[in-house]
């Protein structure tokens, strides 16, 4: 069964993935909604009981992102600011660049809407990736020559829980959200995929592998990405 939507009055708009292989119900929050897997065939009286139920709960752990006029926000190699622009006064729009990209919110938005918030996190995604190639690769193909590892190749990808991926033809693949994330754990990130060039698994011997890329603090870096808090929504 397809994924749909149901409107819940405290939660808002809520996506539904029905899935045979679900046995109770499992809510979380994904990119500033929330979103339920359930089993198949939950009729919808049961399932309207259970969000009553699970509201109060869900809006506690409700992940807090709010932009502000003025805002900068810094990064290495890149600095985003939030600003108003009445060129599109129901929009919000960004010119990706270096050292600074605007990202110009419409004067017709209220930066308190949740809606703007989700608006403007896109659109600094939707620039971060451009500016990925130049941000994030020249550091990541350093730390390779560093240690001694040689990709195939590097990519930029889209995804958010998911910040670098080695795939099977040695090819790495690096979040566009890095650019939003400390040198440091940048570094983490790409010394984790340098690892799966000779362990495509979480081994002991991958583990010693990384944390020799990482000077001996794998698990310090690691607790750290943990516990970053992105200017975006994940």
């Amino acid at each position: 069964m397809n994924p749909f939507s149901i409107y819940h009055p405290a939660l808002g708009t809520v996506t539904v993935r029905p899935d045979s292989r679900c046995r109770r119900i499992i809510a979380r929050w994904k990119k500033g909604a929330v979103n339920l897997t359930v089993p198949s065939g939950l009729p919808q009286a049961q399932l309207t009981q259970a969000l009553d139920s699970m509201a109060g709960k869900l809006l506690d752990i409700k992940p807090i992102l709010k932009y502000t006029e003025g805002q900068r926000i810094l990064c290495p190699g890149v600095e985003f600011t939030i600003s108003r622009q009445r060129l599109k006064p129901a929009s919000v729009i960004a010119k990706p660049a270096i050292p600074v990209t605007h990202i110009g919110v419409g004067t017709e938005l209220s930066l308190d809407d949740d809606h703007t918030t989700a608006t403007i996190s896109k659109v600094m995604c939707r620039a971060a990736e451009a500016l990925a190639p130049a941000v994030l690769l020249p550091m990541a193909k350093a730390v390779a020559q560093e240690v001694g590892a040689a990709p195939e190749g590097w990519m930029i990808g889209r995804g958010h829980k998911v910040l670098g991926t080695c795939s099977s033809k040695k090819i790495i693949t690096l979040s566009r959200i890095l650019v939003f994330m400390p040198a440091e754990l940048r570094r983490y990130i790409v010394c984790h995929e340098l690892a799966h060039l000779s362990h495509m698994n979480h081994s002991a011997e991958f583990h010693r592998l990384c944390n020799r890329y990482c000077h001996g603090r794998e698990r310090e870096l690691y607790a750290a990405m943990r516990s970053f808090k992105f200017p975006v929504i994940r």
